[in-house]
């Protein structure tokens, strides 16, 4: 059986909208891991498999520009998603993110984001046995000696 995608969804304004996007999410076939604050989504991201984050724009402890970039750093091919109720956000705020998702998007949209962003994500993934991760076997097998 396959894997489901794993979505680390952190901090929102209130602990039930992150909640009941936990619960959408799951729903709809995703396991979902939370964080409340920068600090521990940055936590999260770095000791789980994951393969979407959900970030919102307004995070205590660490800010999401700060959080994405730490994330980018550690695993620079996992897209980030920027969530916000505000329609507009300066550039700065969407330097380290790889989407701009607005809360006041119907659920449907933010789903078929979610899908699209995942899939963009295991597009750019090497299968297990190609021949490019062979090559990298390889690689390192003789780096070795």
């Amino acid at each position: 059986m396959a894997r489901k995608p794993v979505i680390l969804s952190c901090a929102d304004n209130t602990s039930s909208e992150l909640k009941g996007r936990k619960m959408l999410l799951e729903e709809n076939g995703y396991q979902v891991l939370t964080a409340e604050n920068g600090k521990g989504a940055v936590q999260a991201f770095v000791s789980n498999t994951v393969d979407l984050v959900l970030l919102d724009c307004h995070m205590p402890q660490i800010d999401s520009c700060e959080a994405a970039m730490q994330m980018k750093a550690c695993k620079p091919d996992v897209p980030i998603a920027l969530l916000s109720g505000e329609e507009s956000l300066p550039p700065s705020a969407l330097e380290a993110v790889d989407a701009f998702i607005s809360k006041s998007e119907p659920v449907k949209e933010l789903l078929e984001k979610v899908d699209y962003l995942l899939s963009l994500r295991l597009l750019f993934q090497p299968l297990e046995g190609s021949w490019a991760n062979e090559a990298d076997a390889q690689r390192k097998h003789k780096g070795a000696r």
